[in-house]
């Protein structure tokens, strides 16, 4: 019988992260981290356990400690209500947990030179640590309506903590300064390596299409620096940023994983329900004379009800929890369910389903998926 234990230890980066280490006759053999964070969802913002760096010893691995670890974490997150919970996952892994894909990847190329040709009306400078409150207000206003999107706390946000890569923990950031020195935009770019092909930009934000350009110019600057002929923008298309880009000669691309990349499980499927009841409410008026009392939503790891209000009988739809988050953050229709994961659902479900959830883009920031 093995004598396993696990602690939750403090993080270096101080709370809400924890160090998760598990243990086996007094050696390491699986760790991780988490944390908690706030996350966008349709207009309102839920608890989220963050999962992070989840790793077992070689010479420990399909022993059960990993499964063991993450199914403690996930326990212990949901005794303190927290309903959702997020990590970027490898192919075939975490769908065992009923982890989703729920986000599209997006990036713009655009060459160099083309950027170059932009005029830089703005003053740019390398962030301080001290800068850090102000872009995490910047970024909050700028991202409060887009689902997916994380919460920076201004006096605890630690600034960007990787690029595009993982382990890359030296990402770096440029601010544009207005005429007052007041930061209105901001850029994250991963480290360049002496044979980058590209300069690969993983955040940015800007008050206005002026600063957009500045931004992007700023970039293209630091691109010529490194002698790469190539920008890689990965930024939210509706962004001012991703807007400013259509407007040039790109190369836009989207891409929607399946089974990797960012993931959300919906943890406890009742409280993201109630927490999205007013959104579903408001919507429920499209369904017309078609409208049930309330709709109640079944799923392995439970159940939800969310009243719309209507004169017909209520109605009770089943999913599998997985794509019901693929419903409720907009990345799949229910018509598309039926299509990709062969979900059983009838004429009526899709109806009220797609009705009351309508797919969106969420979108989650490269240095927010650690």
């Amino acid at each position: 019988m093995l004598d396993r234990t696990i602690q939750f230890l403090p993080h270096e980066l101080g709370p809400p992260w924890q160090q998760v280490r598990v243990e086996v006759d007094g050696e390491l053999v699986s760790w991780m981290q988490t944390f908690t964070v706030g996350h966008r969802l349709r207009g309102v913002t839920l608890d989220c356990a963050g999962v992070v760096g989840v790793h077992t010893d070689d010479a420990h691995q399909m022993q059960g400690h990993m499964r063991f670890m993450l199914e403690t974490v996930l326990e212990r997150a949901e005794a303190r209500g927290v309903p959702i919970s997020t990590l970027y996952g490898v192919p075939g892994l975490y769908h065992r947990w009923a982890y989703a894909t729920v986000m599209p990847e997006f990036n713009f190329t655009v060459s160099t030179r083309g950027a170059e040709a932009l005029t830089r009306r703005h003053r740019i400078r390398r962030a301080e640590p001290e800068d850090r409150p102000a872009i995490a207000r910047l970024y909050n206003r700028e991202t409060g309506g887009i689902s997916g999107m994380r919460v920076r706390e201004p006096e605890r946000w630690l600034g960007p903590r990787q690029g595009l890569y993982f382990g890359r923990l030296d990402a770096w950031m440029q601010v544009a300064l207005d005429d007052r020195g007041q930061i209105v935009g901001y850029c994250v770019g991963d480290q360049v390596d002496h044979d980058a092909q590209q300069l690969d930009i993983v955040d940015a934000q800007a008050t206005s299409s002026g600063v957009a350009a500045s931004l992007i110019r700023a970039m293209a600057d630091e691109a010529i620096r490194h002698r790469v002929g190539t920008l890689v923008f990965h930024v939210y298309p509706a962004s001012r940023v991703g807007r400013y880009l259509r407007n040039l000669e790109v190369t836009a691309r989207s891409e929607r994983p399946i089974g990797r990349s960012q993931m959300v499980r919906l943890s406890l499927p009742g409280a993201v329900l109630q927490a999205l009841g007013p959104y579903a409410q408001e919507r429920a008026g499209v369904l017309g004379s078609e409208r049930p009392s309330d709709l109640v939503i079944d799923t392995e790891l439970g159940s939800g009800r969310l009243p719309l209000g209507g004169d017909l009988p209520r109605h009770r739809v089943r999913l599998p929890s997985a794509r019901l988050a693929e419903i409720l953050f907009g990345y799949r229709s229910a018509e598309e369910l039926k299509e990709i994961h062969s979900v059983e659902l009838s004429v009526r479900d899709c109806e009220i389903l797609d009705a009351l959830f309508p797919p969106i883009d969420a979108y989650c920031y490269w240095p927010d998926r650690y």
